[in-house]
């Protein structure tokens, strides 16, 4: 991977001198569109590629700081209730911690003794946050020792579709990840965008121009024109 090297620029292309210290080089920016990159890494249930353990699935690929935390405790225990819903959308889930194989089989043991849930998905360590680094999950002014809370969701083609990021002391929002999930997974099967607080079942909106008919044959149903450049259409499939 090629290094970049990223000057700040101001509304006039002009550009903005900053101090040293907020200067930043890195390997790689982890970008939407982009393809993720293959690695071998050990796991609560064991060795996996990830190339090959993805294939023909989403995945939901996430750092949290470490076992034995408390708002991580409760984002594992959130990831795991929802297990029917991941199988449902066909997605994933890999957590990746700095935190030792056994230290994690030892705390998911209490999640599932304390939560009455399943850790069914693979938790891997990353020695030293060494991936963490390279996908861009350490943010050193936020922590040096933790990586942040930060999400991907992984297309079958192995490209980034979503990130999201969260600072250490906030947990993420399970519903949310499931949420954009299905947004994707929506306009990949019909074109179709989703409007601001979208759910599975709301309407959707066309973007593009196409004939009444083929609304019709994809959705069901007929669209609505609100506006020129507002065509919404119900009972997504």
């Amino acid at each position: 991977m090629t290094i970049q090297f990223f000057t700040p620029r101001g509304p006039g292309n002009e550009v903005l001198k900053l101090p040293s210290s907020l200067r930043k080089t890195v390997k790689w920016l982890p970008q939407i569109g982009d393809l993720f990159p293959d690695f071998a890494v050990e796991t609560t249930q064991g060795t996996l590629r990830f190339w090959d353990w993805a294939e023909g699935s989403w995945v939901h690929l996430f750092s949290h700081p470490a076992a034995f935390t408390p708002v991580c405790t409760t984002e594992i225990a959130s990831l795991a209730s929802y297990s029917r819903s991941w199988t449902a959308c066909g997605i994933k889930n890999l957590a990746l911690t700095a935190s030792s194989i056994t230290e994690q089989q030892a705390w998911h043991a209490e999640i599932e003794d304390m939560f009455d849930v399943k850790v069914d998905f693979p938790c891997a360590c990353d020695h030293g946050m060494r991936l963490a680094r390279i996908f861009g999950m350490v943010h050193e002014k936020e922590s040096s020792e933790w990586p942040i809370r930060k999400s991907f969701l992984i297309d079958p083609a192995q490209r980034i579709r979503m990130i999201f990021e969260y600072p250490v002391f906030v947990g993420r929002n399970t519903d949310e990840v499931l949420r954009v999930a299905k947004a994707l997974q929506l306009r990949d099967r019909t074109g179709a965008a989703t409007p601001a607080d979208w759910y599975d079942g709301d309407i959707a909106i066309i973007s593009d121009n196409r004939p009444e008919a083929d609304v019709i044959r994809e959705f069901g149903v007929g669209s609505t024109q609100l506006r020129p450049y507002l065509r919404v259409v119900g009972q997504c499939p």
